[in-house]
């Protein structure tokens, strides 16, 4: 069985647990969801924790998207920004993402906004 997380403080209002549940259910796989809410200043430390305890991946929400950059191996699109919100624990070394800007992007191109040349 996989075992993915959730990273945030406070985390109990989310819906992600539930959803990721729902789908693995309905997809058969063999996988659950799990939440980690540490102190605010332990984000590093639930990193560290989670790839100890063989967590697949995590979902990285308020307040640690930055907070976790030194703890993970972040892409291009993460170190650009400062912000991760997924976490993949299957190489040598945790790699961190950042979903965000690829979702905004999508939402502006299917409502045909073009943001091209552009900083936001």
């Amino acid at each position: 069985m996989q075992v993915y997380g959730l990273l945030g403080n406070p985390v109990e209002h989310s819906l992600s647990p539930p959803m990721h549940e729902a789908a693995y259910g309905a997809l058969g796989i063999d996988a659950r969801y799990v939440t980690f809410e540490p102190d605010r200043d332990a984000a590093a430390d639930a990193v560290d924790a989670a790839e100890t305890l063989g967590i697949a991946g995590l979902n990285v929400t308020i307040p640690f998207k930055r907070d976790v950059l030194d703890a993970v191996e972040p892409d291009d699109v993460a170190r650009r920004v400062g912000a991760v919100n997924t976490i993949d624990f299957s190489g040598e070394e945790p790699s961190g993402h950042n979903t965000d800007v690829a979702g905004v992007e999508r939402a502006f191109t299917h409502q045909d906004v073009a943001i091209d040349g552009g900083d936001a």
